[in-house]
């Protein structure tokens, strides 16, 4: 027992320091109880010098959510491509996760690694609402009726399911080329993704590329290498670093364009492939009501594999949590509160969302609900969610806020009518630019020297080199600055306006003397 907090110690360690400037990290390894679930507080706290001037940063802490159900995933597969393979094989030997599979190419009497093989879509709210996530590999959702696939739809939207859909050559033609109102199961599909497919009226010279001849990179976004779930390594430069040794994708499945409110996290980097400059989305993912999808353009992760096989197992793993997390940590069967994000730098805006129901599981009508934000310093603000009101779905309620201090915030909402509260936090840090990309980036630099008609030096030697043919006055130009002063005259447009006027005046008289010579009055 800590003396100074009455906290449980956990574990102790000895670390000697580097050099200055050297980052060491220090890793614990924890084994909770099998039978604890919940939420658990774990402080790491050092023992300080002497002369320390901020006790402010001898303490880091966390929270754990330990969930002790098992995970369950329904695998759908419009055939049996590889990528559907290597992860049903994954997923069946994962003893935290329950797999079921629906090949809809598959007969009665096949085998498959899954805990339950199925030969339809699930019909009922029971059957489909056990799981936490679907996984679809270029489906052919023409094969499913309406009311299944509105079942779906209920069970993102409502019941906080995590959906993933990848692409493929067969079947997302088909269906994604449909033009709306054809049918309405297929226009709800449609509503799920996250991008905006070209229809058959649509001007585009091809669908995509599959089967190429040159593996391309995936080039991720801003949002795609903050995004921990997309992260192969344990943190962001690690990730950075081996999806950099990947040699890339050789398809994908062409979309028009993210949908408001998506985010877009990689895209297919062949440049021959740009429409007006912007290359094809390989990955985009946004909110749907209370759940969440994620859009793969082609199944080729498990070329991961050749690089290093846990890559592919902690893509899948990752992405599949982060997917499912709306059902795993929901508080309420009558709602669920999510964020953009668990963690983020000092200065981001941070969204939230609600789906909430009343007492009899109907949608909340009431336009707006107020939540507590507890900021790290232990003070509490009140937060609005406002009702949206041209949401496809009812009940959704939406809010956002910055992150001013550094630390732990949480979120606390309590529903309408009820004892219960709807909890999420999210993790606010200092960036440290220097330490995690060491790096000199050269290339923006020598770009903003060059739009600001300046000259970008490599090193100090490189900037007083006296062999150079130019002195440093010659290189970069001089900038006269103008200033224009208001209500001043402008000299040249006070002629412009005088010659513009001579000439009108000059032009009436002409053209009434002509007018009176061919009336024969002068």
């Amino acid at each position: 027992v800590d003396d100074e907090s009455k906290n449980t110690v956990e574990e102790q360690t000895q670390w000697d320091l580097g050099s200055d400037g050297q980052t060491r990290p220090v890793e614990f390894e924890l084994d909770p109880d099998d039978n604890l679930e919940g939420k658990r507080d774990y402080i790491i706290r050092i023992q300080p010098a002497k002369d320390d001037s901020n006790p402010r940063d001898n303490q880091k802490s966390g929270t754990v959510e330990i969930v002790t159900r098992r995970n369950k995933v329904l695998l759908i597969a419009g055939g049996p491509t590889r990528e559907y393979r290597f992860l049903r094989n994954l997923l069946y030997r994962d003893r935290e996760i329950q797999v079921d599979v629906f090949l809809q190419t598959g007969e009665v009497g096949i085998s498959q690694e899954a805990d339950d093989i199925l030969f339809d879509f699930p019909q009922l709210d029971d059957e489909l609402f056990q799981y936490d996530c679907v996984v679809a590999f270029d489906p052919d959702w023409q094969q499913l009726d309406d009311s299944q696939l509105q079942l779906l739809e209920k069970w993102v939207s409502e019941n906080a399911g995590g959906l993933i859909v990848v692409a493929g050559p067969v079947f997302t033609p088909e269906w994604s080329r449909m033009r709306r109102g054809r049918r309405p199961g297929i226009d709800l599909v449609k509503n799920l993704y996250p991008v905006v497919f070209y229809n058959q009226g649509g001007v585009t010279l091809s669908l995509g590329r599959f089967g190429g001849d040159t593996a391309w990179p995936v080039q991720f976004s801003n949002e795609g290498l903050a995004a921990e779930f997309l992260w192969l390594d344990n943190d962001q430069i690690g990730s950075e670093q081996a999806w950099a040794s990947f040699d890339g994708v050789f398809g994908y499945y062409k979309a028009k364009d993210p949908k408001p409110g998506a985010k877009v996290y990689a895209r297919f980097s062949d440049p021959e492939t740009a429409i007006d400059q912007e290359l094809p989305i390989y990955m985009a993912g946004h909110f749907y009501g209370a759940g969440r999808v994620f859009y793969q353009a082609s199944g080729e992760m498990w070329r991961l594999r050749s690089i290093e096989e846990d890559f592919f197992e902690k893509y899948y793993t990752k992405l599949i949590r982060w997917a499912a997390q709306g059902r795993l940590l929901r508080d309420s069967n009558r709602g669920v509160l999510l964020t953009d994000k668990d963690r983020c730098f000092l200065g981001e805006h941070i969204s939230l969302r609600a789906k909430l129901t009343d007492a009899q599981r109907d949608p909340l009508t009431v336009e707006s609900v107020t939540a507590t934000l507890v900021n790290p310093d232990g003070t509490r603000d009140t937060i609005e969610l406002e009702r949206l009101a041209d949401a496809t779905q009812l009940g959704m309620y939406v809010s956002e806020f910055i992150a001013t201090q550094q630390g732990d915030y949480r979120i606390e909402l309590a529903l309408p009518g009820s004892s219960d509260l709807l909890t999420r936090e999210v993790r606010v840090r200092v960036p440290q630019l220097e330490i995690e990309n060491p790096r000199r980036d050269d290339a923006l630099l020598t770009h903003i020297a060059q739009q600001t008609s300046g000259h970008y030096f490599i090193g100090v030697e490189d900037s007083t080199n006296t062999n150079a043919n130019q002195s440093l006055t010659q290189i970069i130009s001089a900038h006269d600055q103008e200033t224009e002063l208001p209500g001043t005259p402008d000299r040249d447009f006070e002629q412009r306006l005088m010659g513009w006027l001579i000439a009108l005046i000059s032009g009436v008289l002409c053209f009434e003397w002509i007018i009176r010579r061919l009336s024969k009055l002068a």
